[in-house]
């Protein structure tokens, strides 16, 4: 199972479009905030990690983690993570 890169590296889900997943999240020191994008450019807040929890959604083409609500270029920091499994 794949861990989203703590520092802002987009992740490329790999089933294509209209895939499921599963996105575990592990709390450390920070919330985590995952983004999605259609065009890898142009990001959007998905859903706020504030305690470890596991979420299921549909994943667009571009997914990330980060450590602010308001700009995804905010590193996640070290001791949180986060994961991701893909579904159909």
């Amino acid at each position: 199972m794949p861990q989203l890169a703590n520092d802002n590296t987009p992740y490329n889900p790999k089933m294509g479009d209209g895939s499921r997943g599963l996105v575990q999240f592990v709390k450390g020191s920070s919330d985590g905030y995952l983004y999605g994008s259609l065009n890898g450019t142009d990001y959007v807040l998905i859903h706020s990690f504030t305690v470890s929890e596991m979420k299921e959604l549909a994943l667009p083409p571009f997914v990330l983690i980060g450590g602010s609500a308001s700009d995804n270029t905010i590193d996640l920091g070290a001791t949180s993570k986060a994961y991701i499994s893909e579904t159909r």
